[in-house]
């Protein structure tokens, strides 16, 4: 029974040991988003996110579109490393009474980055997928048991 119980805690040390070390690289990996994204609306304005690291658990966006000479803030978001975490934390103007809403890392696979709240209405998931090193694509979604709700933002790297 001993031999049991430590071969079982054991275990529990080394993937708990194994899914920090993960969480780790996939956030020193999400660092590949430090700079200026922008896209081209079929209407000709352009959607664009600003991304800074701010130290090497917190990485700061904010979302933007160019209307002719205008500029407007469309959204703030905290990419936050913390303890075996990794969340995605979002406040959008004039939605959820300017609160922010957290997203959970559930996802590092094959350079795309899966960010879950399936309590949210609109959107559950959040996707980021590096297509290149000057390319993401990134999309919004309702979920994978939800309605073919989605959003797709072609970025291209600009600084």
């Amino acid at each position: 029974m001993k031999k049991i119980l430590l071969s079982t805690g054991c275990f529990i040390i080394l993937l708990a040991f194994s899914f920090k070390q993960d969480n780790t690289k996939a956030f020193k990996n999400l660092y590949a988003l430090e700079g200026t994204w922008i896209m081209k609306t079929k209407q000709g304005n352009i959607i664009g996110e600003q991304w800074v690291k701010v130290n090497d658990n917190y990485l700061k966006n904010k979302g933007f579109y160019i209307k002719g000479t205008d500029t407007v803030v469309t959204e703030t978001v905290e990419l936050r490393k913390e303890k075996n975490e990794i969340n995605y934390i979002s406040t959008v103007v004039n939605q959820n009474n300017n609160q922010p809403v957290a997203f959970r890392l559930t996802s590092s696979e094959n350079n795309t980055y899966l960010f879950e709240n399936l309590q949210h209405d609109f959107p559950k998931r959040i996707v980021y997928q590096f297509t290149t090193d000057k390319t993401i694509h990134a999309w919004i979604d309702a979920g994978k048991d939800g309605p073919a709700e989605r959003q797709d933002f072609y970025y291209e790297k600009v600084k």
